[in-house]
């Protein structure tokens, strides 16, 4: 409005149009249209190249189509130098826009040139660029324009080198963005589905979210804070003798390995018990007589990630935790084993039959305290579950 009433009161006073001939016209009309649309393009591209995220481009270049790996592939190089881009762009844009502005001056009055610079640079070298090159084809712009960009960066090399080093050295190398745990957590969250029908969904449901939380909290989880304690564990010495008494014991505790020392000295471990091995057992076999499983040995401060890879080996699926792993004699603390480490990756209990029975044997028979006395008969740590989940599955 301003730029409107001031070409009004100047009107009288200056010449609108300039006596040119007619190739004059038709070169400089066609010199800031080309003006126009390369300070559009860089413009376009400043916004279109900077705001296309470098792990964006990494994760289509692993699981795009073929034509998305083929643009990242192309685009890729160019953003990796953030600076040297950026540079570029901005200074084929200044150029083109300081320019505009004297070519239109030899056709038009003061006033008439920069209305139509800046009617010109808002709608065809600001606007529109800038809502193409971040629209829904930004890749593909992005990347038919590489040959364009690349031009510009060799032209304008002298100038935009110096000043890009500058801000590497004052800023820092621009690098692939990649998140935190808790941020990666956070973003895996914000993509849970509330969909009743997994098949359905397009999003990651409840379990899964649990999962990946658990998997991504593995690496700061210690052996110590998940073991269960010595003292808590059923172990056999290798001189019991198998009897009808003490198979009904071990039959009875539900578990699938069993600790076994040696003589009275309950820090010698000689090795694990499999349960299974007892099928076919004559009464009166010594525990010593059956072959044992050789326990792994891990100390406290050990990592659940680190303790995955082990039982990823297959030796064993418990291990022992002691103050020193490379002495068997040393006190033991605790035991962890790889349903233990199951748990801690799907943030709940699994329960076995065994534990099924126990607590539908509980719940059955209503009483006062019915939680603790459910703990205390599966024999780990509180359960997560809430015990009406399993008053419902039992109805």
């Amino acid at each position: 409005m301003i730029l409107v009433l001031m070409a009004v009161q100047v009107q009288a006073k200056q010449e609108l149009i300039h006596e040119l001939p007619a190739e004059d016209y038709i070169i400089f009309s066609c010199v800031c249209l080309f003006l126009v649309l390369m300070a559009g393009l860089m413009s376009g591209l400043t916004v279109g190249l900077l705001s296309i995220d470098e792990l964006d481009l990494e994760m289509k270049l692993a699981n795009g189509t073929d034509q998305e790996k083929a643009q990242a592939r192309r685009v890729l190089p160019i953003i990796s130098k953030h600076h040297l881009l950026l540079v570029t762009l901005l200074l084929a844009n200044a150029v083109c826009m300081e320019a505009l502005p004297i070519f239109l001056d030899e056709m038009f009055g003061k006033v008439v040139a920069i209305l139509l610079s800046v009617s010109f640079v808002l709608a065809f070298g600001e606007v529109l660029p800038q809502a193409l090159c971040t629209g829904p084809n930004q890749l593909k712009i992005a990347s038919r324009s590489v040959p364009v960009v690349k031009f510009f960066m060799v032209l304008l090399l002298p100038i935009s080198y110096p000043i890009a080093k500058g801000l590497d050295k004052c800023l820092g190398v621009s690098h692939s963005k990649k998140y935190k745990n808790e941020d990666l957590k956070t973003l895996i969250t914000l993509h849970q589905s509330f969909q009743q029908d997994p098949k359905e969904s397009i999003g990651l449901v409840e379990n899964q979210i649990k999962i990946i939380h658990g998997a991504i909290d593995m690496n700061k989880e210690l052996v110590k804070d998940h073991m269960i304690p010595y003292e808590k564990v059923y172990v056999l010495s290798n001189e019991t003798v198998l009897n009808k008494r003490n198979l009904r014991e071990v039959v009875s505790q539900g578990f699938s390995r069993i600790p076994v020392f040696k003589g009275s000295n309950r820090d010698h471990i000689l090795g694990l018990l499999l349960v299974k091995k007892l099928v076919g057992i004559d009464e009166g076999e010594v525990i010593g007589g059956i072959p044992l499983r050789k326990p792994i040995y891990v100390h406290p401060a050990e990592n659940i990630l680190e303790l995955l890879g082990i039982f990823q080996e297959g030796k064993s699926h418990m291990a022992i935790v002691t103050e020193n792993p490379l002495n068997p004699q040393a006190k033991n603390l605790g035991i962890i084993t790889l349903e233990d480490v199951f748990e801690l990756i799907l943030k709940s209990d699994i329960l076995d039959e065994d534990d099924y029975d126990k607590i539908s044997q509980l719940l059955r028979v209503p009483r006062k305290g019915s939680e603790h006395l459910v703990r205390r008969a599966v024999g780990r740590r509180p359960l997560t579950l809430r015990i009406p989940q399993f008053e419902e599955s039992l109805l």
